[in-house]
């Protein structure tokens, strides 16, 4: 079988090169097939005031931390890495000149909005009003249902991390639709309470195995302070793993059905709100304009 070709870790670094005389920066993130969907966001981000042709993945954190800390060309570059787990410990990479961490899990996470799904769920009638739209979802409804079992799963995940940095067991990859019992009328899959036990369950009996439970207490409370100081307690749960898996579930109840593929990303991409993006694009612009970035802690 004939796969699609795939850049050497050199060549991704050099391809910046080749778009200097097309555009303002040059934007590098760890995420794999992502370029599309970042080139929408950033650009709707800055208000088109900077020109951004092409969002380079070195595909990796590590790769992207490495090139930002060698990089030393006179050319404006941003760096770009995910909040991860890292962010429900405090724990960032830096601060380190032109590297920009989210202060959220992940980059899906900026799709996930009230705006955004109800515009796909007028996308996909051709008959709903704004308002009739906004009404139809019950987004409040559906963050209060999904939000205590996520944010539980969450902490759990980010006390195994840390309690287990030598020998981590699978947490933020285990598949959102296992945790889910699948419905009929219209077809599709609810997260499943139990099931989300039953692993939390699982993940506990492994880290106390090599922490006491006074141990595992100091770290789950500081957790819980944590998500407590971000904008929103879902920022702590992957977008890209969990909360967009949800929302296409929940929009399939509504009646409008998507497949959840880079499509979906981009149609979300489009119309969600840029506020959370405002940090980010003023990095952007701060680069452009002013000179060296440098993310507050």
């Amino acid at each position: 079988m004939y796969g699609i070709p795939t850049r050497s870790d050199a060549a991704n670094q050099s391809v910046g090169l080749f778009y200097r005389g097309l555009q303002d920066i040059e934007i590098y993130v760890e995420d794999v097939d992502a370029a599309a969907l970042y080139t929408e966001l950033l650009t709707r981000a800055t208000g088109g005031r900077v020109n951004i042709k092409k969002v380079i993945s070195l595909a990796g954190r590590e790769k992207v931390v490495e090139m930002c800390q060698q990089y030393d060309e006179e050319f404006p570059a941003l760096f770009i890495i995910d909040g991860d787990l890292d962010l429900l410990h405090s724990e960032r990479e830096g601060p380190i000149n032109r590297l920009y961490q989210h202060r959220l899990y992940c980059l899906e996470n900026y799709l996930f909005c009230q705006n955004a799904s109800a515009e796909l769920l007028r996308d996909h009638s051709g008959r709903l009003l704004k308002d009739q739209a906004i009404d139809l979802l019950e987004w409040d409804d559906f963050i209060t249902n999904i939000t205590p079992t996520l944010l539980e799963l969450f902490k759990v995940y980010a006390v195994s991390w840390k309690a287990l940095e030598e020998d981590r067991i699978t947490t933020v990859s285990r598949s959102y639709h296992t945790m889910c019992s699948q419905k009929k009328k219209p077809s599709r899959w609810d997260l499943c309470s139990v099931k989300v036990q039953e692993v939390i369950d699982g993940i506990n009996t492994q880290v106390l195995e090599v922490i006491t439970q006074e141990q595992y207490q100091e770290i789950y409370d500081s957790v819980t302070n944590i998500v407590g100081t971000l904008s929103t307690p879902l920022c702590a749960v992957s977008g890209k793993d969990y909360l967009l898996k949800a929302l296409r579930e929940y929009l399939a109840m509504k009646g409008a059905s998507y497949s959840y593929d880079d499509g979906f990303k981009f149609k979300l991409a489009r119309y969600c709100d840029i506020e959370p993006l405002a940090e980010l694009s003023g990095a952007i612009l701060h680069t452009v304009n002013e000179g060296v970035y440098l993310q507050a802690s």
